[in-house]
């Protein structure tokens, strides 16, 4: 009878986040850059706690992950932080941003909104696309974003990224703040 031996699980070792998250040099606001990561929402709610004075963030991302992006948004209404975008701002970073109690953007800001999918014939476990993006539009709508807004952003596909003009988004409410 052959004989094995049990092997210990190797170990994961979990990549750092690939986000910076700092107070800015003035002390004023809190600066996020990077990926929508693992571990945003409890550095921003350690942020918020340790500087409860800080009134707004300032985000520059591509996106991430949306699950992150809903914990950053619950933490923003929670302390009544205003959001602002100075540059790039995309997909889940576009979902923060919404969570804004003000939201305001620079002359170059580009806010950058998608739909949801999987690529046909993919499945990823139980997650069903429709449902989350339905609980992403609750978001906006709990942030008085326009309804006919709102609903375009149903029925966008997931690719090309759609960038609305400055008018469109004050228009729908999705900015608030000059």
């Amino acid at each position: 009878m052959a004989r094995i031996e049990a092997q210990p699980a190797p170990s994961r070792i979990i990549p750092p986040p690939q986000f910076e998250l700092r107070l800015g040099s003035a002390g004023d606001r809190f600066e996020f850059e990077g990926l929508v990561d693992f571990g945003l929402t409890n550095a921003l709610r350690e942020m918020v706690a340790a500087h409860p004075e800080i009134r707004q963030i300032v985000l520059e991302s591509g996106g991430g992950y949306v699950a992150e992006a809903r914990g950053a948004v619950t933490v923003l209404r929670a302390a009544g932080l205003s959001t602002r975008v100075d540059g790039h701002c995309a997909s889940a970073c576009a979902l923060i941003f919404a969570g804004g109690a003000a939201r305001a953007v620079g002359p170059d800001a580009r806010l950058g909104l998608h739909g949801y999918a999987l690529r046909s014939g993919q499945t990823l476990g139980m997650i069903d696309p429709v449902a989350e993006m339905q609980r992403d539009l609750g978001i906006y709508r709990r942030q008085g974003l326009d309804e006919a807004f709102i609903e375009r952003l149903a029925h966008l596909p997931q690719s090309p990224m759609w960038y609305p003009s400055h008018a469109e988004l004050r228009a729908a409410g999705f900015l608030t703040a000059p």
